[in-house]
């Protein structure tokens, strides 16, 4: 059972991979624009909560809900 669900995911992954192949190098490209507009979003953000522009909404905590 497990053996079958391993397997799964390799064969999932072969499928993304082979679907990747014919992109090539812009591949790489793309996966570096995502990285960098991350980072710009998470040091802009950092910079504001530093200067109590806006809440740190990332670290709160979530409220349970109370019955």
């Amino acid at each position: 059972m497990l053996n079958s669900f391993w397997h799964g995911i390799a064969a999932f992954f072969e499928f993304i991979f082979e679907l990747a192949k014919p992109l090539g190098k812009s591949i790489d490209i793309i996966f570096m624009v995502l990285i960098a507009i991350g980072l710009l979003y998470w040091l802009i953000y950092e910079k504001r909560v530093i200067s109590g522009k806006t809440r740190n909404y990332l670290a709160d905590k979530v409220k349970e809900k109370s019955k």
